[in-house]
């Protein structure tokens, strides 16, 4: 009886040790969009390694917790558009730091074009700070 007891003991300590050491680590990701009066009353949808992840309109913002390693970020603007997601933007996710993504619109002939663009810290700290975070991210609000 000593000998199952010691047993199942040992078995339950191997297990959560192993639990323990196979979390996924992470970093975060924030997508922004504030891009002024283009398209403003239209949602982006944008897609991390091509899954859909957010549907927002202008000046919000929504932060995304991802596994470390590479990922491709896009977006496609709703209403009007061709449907085709922007070209996909590599970033790379490390463990406990944050990612700040942002909508960049240019103007390409008579269309706008939108892209996705990495940006600093302090780039995103003043953009942030006039935006509001959505934290249900693939609702129709």
């Amino acid at each position: 009886m000593k000998a199952i007891k010691t047993f199942l003991l040992l078995a339950f300590f191997l297990t959560a040790s192993s639990t323990a050491f196979s979390q996924t680590k992470t970093g975060q990701v924030y997508l922004i969009r504030s891009t002024g009066f283009t398209g403003s009353a239209v949602n982006y949808s944008f897609y991390i390694d091509d899954q859909l992840a957010c549907k927002m309109k202008n000046k919000l913002f929504s932060i995304h917790d991802l596994p470390v390693g590479e990922h491709t970020v896009s977006v496609v603007s709703g209403g009007i558009s061709n449907g085709k997601k922007s070209t996909p933007l590599k970033i790379t996710v490390v463990e406990g730091k944050v990612n700040y993504i942002s909508v960049v619109s240019t103007q390409s002939g008579y269309a706008n074009k939108i892209t996705c663009q990495e940006i600093t810290q302090n780039s995103a700290d003043p953009i942030l700070a006039k935006s509001k975070q959505k934290n249900d991210c693939l609702s129709k609000k």
